[in-house]
């Protein structure tokens, strides 16, 4: 999902324990349409949230189902990158 806040480009994006959980990181790498020399480990996720140019929320649901490592990786990102926020559903 894409709005406009404040005349800029603005993405929503919900993803989900659950599928994480079953598809680990082949799920990120699709969702995030990350390239396709994404390493498949947290460091390489960090990597890629860091690297996002566009303000952007990432909404996980079902957070009990993943590892506090992946959470920590999200939030991390999100500290370092000024356009991207990190919230748990």
């Amino acid at each position: 999902m894409t709005i406009t806040k404040h005349l800029k480009k603005y993405d929503i994006m919900e993803i989900d324990g659950n599928l994480i959980k079953k598809d680990g990181h082949d799920y990120l790498m699709e969702v995030f349409d990350f390239p396709d020399y994404y390493g498949k480990n947290l460091d390489a996720l960090y990597d890629c949230l860091c690297e996002i140019g566009v303000e952007t929320e990432i909404v996980l649901v079902n957070s009990e189902c993943v590892s506090k490592d992946l959470i920590d990786t999200f939030v991390d990102a999100s500290f370092e990158n000024e356009l991207l926020d990190f919230r748990c559903d």
